[in-house]
């Protein structure tokens, strides 16, 4: 077995009881398909689309459903993977993603009460 082709398990992000373990097959180099109902896949270009997008900010997480906050990673999540990537995601969806880019592409995550809080690095422009 290629190890692209392994499971790999996480937990999403926040405090505690919020978080939930979740497993995927890939990287976000070569992109994710996560192992739950519908099997979603995030491209290895949305992965960097985001990095690019947010490099060097600091944002909210928004991975609420039914109202994602405005200038969040969940609603620029939902807006942005119908162009971007070959299927349509949720903000909820956000939440394993920001998850998989704070495990593999160096974005940070903070608590500010209960909202997660990610800090995106500066991407290098060639």
């Amino acid at each position: 077995m290629r190890p692209t082709d392994e499971v790999r398990e996480l937990e999403t992000l926040g405090g505690g009881r919020k978080k939930k373990q979740f497993w995927y097959k890939g990287s976000v180099g070569i992109g994710v398909v996560l192992q739950q109902s519908g099997k979603p896949k995030i491209d290895a270009g949305f992965f960097q689309a985001a990095l690019d997008y947010f490099s060097g900010k600091t944002v909210d997480g928004g991975f609420r459903e039914d109202a994602a906050p405005q200038s969040s990673f969940g609603e620029w999540i939902e807006q942005a993977s119908p162009r971007l990537n070959s299927r349509k995601l949720t903000p909820r969806h956000g939440s394993f993603m920001a998850a998989i880019l704070c495990n593999e592409a160096g974005v940070q995550h903070s608590l500010k009460g209960n909202k997660i809080v990610l800090s995106f690095p500066r991407t290098k422009r060639t």
